[in-house]
């Protein structure tokens, strides 16, 4: 490879797409934040704005998940979960950058809205779970009464009507 080719693709690993906010923080395609080092955030504005870009962030995998979850049976909830979990460390990181007196009305209001939003998130998910729970449950006795004789059941003996 000349040098020529190896400037260009060393050169090449800067991200193009990618948009660099206020707080340092390098958003590529919306999917990540990526969280500047504790040296360079000792602004607190600059923090409670990564904070609530975060928060954003995962609200949007929040919406389209709760959507989901009431539209398609086909949605992939590994990823969706993938991303609520790096979300949630990303979260993590950028709340250690502020103190509890750090927290003004606004931020305060953007994680109470976030609070209730996974709230609702966790009770759609719940009520998933349950019915994945249910439809398993009735396949399993289904399966249960086909492949039985009747051999090893409670009831030994012919089957009496009560009278």
């Amino acid at each position: 490879m000349s040098s020529a080719a190896a400037e260009a693709k060393a050169g090449s690993h800067q991200p193009s797409s990618a948009a660099v906010t206020r707080a340092g923080a390098v958003v590529q395609s919306g999917l990540r934040t990526v969280i500047p080092s504790r040296a360079i955030s000792h602004d607190i504005e600059a923090a409670r704005s990564l904070v609530i870009q975060v928060i954003q962030r995962i609200d949007s995998c929040l919406d389209e998940e709760i959507a989901a979850l009431d539209k398609s049976p086909d949605f992939d909830l590994k990823v969706s979960n993938d991303r609520k979990s790096q979300g949630l460390v990303d979260l993590s990181q950028a709340m250690r950058r502020l103190k509890p007196a750090d927290v003004d009305d606004e931020l305060n209001q953007q994680l109470q809205a976030f609070r209730a939003k996974l709230a609702v998130n966790l009770r759609k998910i719940c009520l998933h779970l349950d019915a994945v729970k249910e439809i398993t449950a009735m396949l399993s006795l289904a399966i249960q009464s086909a492949e039985s004789d009747g051999t090893y059941t409670r009831h030994i003996g012919p089957q009496r009507s009560p009278t």
